[in-house]
């Protein structure tokens, strides 16, 4: 007979890369995660693992097995929850989050989750966006929050806060002005969004127009980084404005308002829509209950 921690070890081990990852997310031992899968496996006329390589991966026969064991995984979930009269809830979440979440409202997120689903250990995974959403779609990591999602079917995509971008250089560029005209603007220097990092994606026509030729660019992925680089006088950047509102009031950074029009930055929320789907529906509804990109404003300005 197949046992549900049998099918725990297929599923993890193959949604983890590895024994050894499966056996650390399971809290149980590499040699237990063994034992299990070879049970698993006995009971099948052909192999599910091919064992040739370096490393165990699955045959066509353990895809399909796979896909099964998932499904089963699925119904045990919500049986449980019915047993328990309320909703299942996994052992441990990993959260992924870009560094604007980490700066500002990351602590009372995980707060607020300990709060509603005590005992659940929470993993937070702090990266960029298009790293966070190949980990979710390899199953590395559970939740995202960041500003892209995507449009395959097994993933849900919530929306949380729209954030306001403006132009922001130090107050020695510019002067006492708040404005800039477009020639003025291309004769400094842009401190920009480097490849995959969280605004580059909805930026391209900015900085990657052709008529827009700036005197000189200097790409970072990190916007605390850019903030600092900007703050020392080096050039003009673009900045969501609630999370370096602590560098306007000490004077260190200006708004300055420009003729090249700066689109909003949406943020999301996604997880998987066949795995403890409502569990992360709740913790998606924490993520809108605190509002962190509009309440949580100027935290990340340091």
């Amino acid at each position: 007979m197949f046992t549900i921690r049998q099918l725990e070890a297929l599923y993890w081990s193959s949604a983890l890369g590895s024994f050894d990852a499966a056996a650390s997310y399971l809290h149980v031992a590499q040699s237990t995660i063994s034992k299990r899968l070879a049970e698993l496996e006995r009971q099948f006329p052909e192999p599910i693992f091919d064992r040739s390589g370096r490393h165990s991966v699955l045959t066509v026969r353990g895809e399909a097995i796979l896909q099964i064991a998932e499904q089963m995984l699925r119904l045990n979930d919500r049986l449980v929850s019915a047993a328990r009269g309320t909703d299942a809830v996994p052992l441990k979440i990993r959260l992924g989050v870009t560094d604007l979440v980490a700066m500002s409202w990351l602590p009372e997120l995980v707060k607020r989750i300990e709060s509603a689903y005590p005992g659940v250990e929470i993993e937070p995974e702090i990266d960029l966006s298009n790293v966070l959403i190949d980990r979710l779609l390899d199953r590395k990591i559970d939740f995202v929050i960041c500003p892209r999602g995507t449009l395959q079917p097994q993933f849900i995509n919530a929306p949380l806060d729209a954030i306001e971008l403006v132009w922001m250089c130090s107050p020695q560029l510019v002067g006492d002005r708040s404005s800039l005209t477009r020639d003025e603007l291309l004769s400094m220097t842009l401190l920009a969004q480097s490849s995959g990092s969280v605004l580059r994606p909805i930026l391209y026509p900015i900085i990657d127009n052709e008529s827009l030729t700036f005197k000189k660019k200097i790409n970072c992925n990190n916007m605390g980084a850019l903030a600092e680089l900007a703050a020392s006088g080096m050039g003009i950047t673009i900045l969501p404005k609630s999370f370096f509102v602590r560098y306007l009031q000490d004077d260190r950074l200006r708004v300055v308002d420009t003729p090249i029009y700066l689109p909003e930055l949406n943020y999301y929320v996604t997880f998987r829509n066949d795995y403890y789907r409502e569990f992360f529906a709740g913790v998606a509804q924490i993520c809108r209950d605190i509002r962190g990109f509009s309440e949580h404003a100027g935290r990340a300005g340091a």
